[in-house]
């Protein structure tokens, strides 16, 4: 277990010097112009286009930054290899691969938290007030990114950089599309049911994550529904840790 923190606090070291987190001056800046501007063109309905603008720039910038991170995590060290010093070292592939995703989730968790506070930030200087409600859809946004970030390093273990940001840009977006996936057997005819069913649960269901307008437009949103939620995202993302290890084990480095 060592040996594993040690990988994610390096990780996360070397996500801050690739100046990730910077997104976050520009995401501050942004939220707090707009939010300042919708103040003086509105009356009634700023406060919920501030919240809406609020979380779909954390879920947006999250993922970006979990896809484009994400996808190095591998590839770079076999690039720059300083993978082999390390795996010279009693650490095994698995180990380094669980790091690996331990630090990018570190690093998208303080992304998320300080995206969080700027959105705050925005209510407070609007006189909008500070809702903790909208932590039930900021928590599941984060779950949705820690899934993503499974992804990318699965895709990175199989392939180079740039095809493991277009698999993982693939099945992110088609992921976000799964419901319209399954209804298309119902508005195709003679639409091969038995594979649509399969892309349909072998797809990561991010409608799962998305309370957004519930939380904005105040419906309730349950326990029972975020339990889900964090249920959901703990087996899809151990069953793509598990694939990535199975892979990364048995990849021939060059």
């Amino acid at each position: 277990m060592r040996r594993i923190l040690a990988v994610a606090a390096n990780t996360f070291r070397e996500s801050v010097r690739e100046r990730v987190l910077y997104n976050l001056v520009f995401f501050a800046v942004l939220m707090t112009l707009s939010g300042l501007l919708l103040n003086k063109l509105s009356v009634r309905q700023d406060d919920k286009i501030i919240k809406d603008l609020g979380l779909a720039s954390i879920e947006i910038f999250g993922t970006l930054i979990a896809i484009f991170v994400g996808v190095t995590l591998v590839s770079k060290e076999l690039e720059r290899r300083s993978l082999y010093p390390l795996l010279a070292k009693p650490l095994r592939r698995h180990e380094f691969l669980l790091g690996k995703f331990l630090g990018l989730s570190l690093t998208l968790l303080v992304n998320a938290a300080l995206m969080t506070l700027g959105l705050y930030l925005t209510l407070f200087l609007t006189d909008r007030g500070v809702e903790l409600g909208l932590l039930k859809a900021i928590g599941p946004i984060y779950l949705s990114l820690v899934l993503v970030v499974a992804l990318a390093l699965l895709f990175s273990t199989l392939t180079s950089s740039a095809l493991a940001s277009v698999c993982t840009v693939s099945v992110v977006v088609a992921g976000r599309f799964s419901d319209v996936i399954h209804n298309m057997k119902d508005v195709i005819p003679d639409a091969p049911v038995a594979l649509i069913q399969l892309l349909y649960y072998a797809l990561p269901n991010f409608g799962n994550f998305d309370f957004k307008n519930r939380v904005v437009y105040g419906d309730p949103v349950g326990w029972s529904d975020l339990g889900w939620a964090t249920t959901y995202a703990a087996v899809y993302v151990g069953l793509v840790l598990t694939a990535s290890a199975l892979v990364f084990e048995r990849k021939e480095l060059p």
